[in-house]
């Protein structure tokens, strides 16, 4: 395969990774979002800044683990040599 080959994925199971990434990326805003909130109320305590930096750091980790999954995700949702041969087989017909 070249390099410049365009790369075909299985509609179903990419469109499944997409939407589970979506979600993620969803969770991983939201709890920054907690994290940014805690720290900018009007009188924040030290307790405060300590929670939202610990809800920014697990948004951070979340969202890392998100990428490296959704990158995964579309590797398996490749089509393999089998399922490229029965879909030009598929066209021929």
């Amino acid at each position: 395969m070249s390099i410049m080959a365009k790369k075909r994925y299985h509609m179903v199971r990419k469109q499944q990774a997409d939407v589970r990434a979506v979600l993620r990326g969803l969770i991983s805003c939201y709890l920054l979002y907690l994290g940014f909130r805690l720290v900018s109320q009007e009188g924040s305590t030290p307790l405060f800044y300590l929670a939202g930096g610990v809800f920014g750091a697990c948004a951070a980790a979340f969202g890392w683990f998100t990428w490296r999954r959704y990158r995964t995700d579309l590797r398996g949702a490749e089509l393999t040599p089998e399922e490229e041969a029965e879909l030009r087989r598929e066209r021929e017909l």
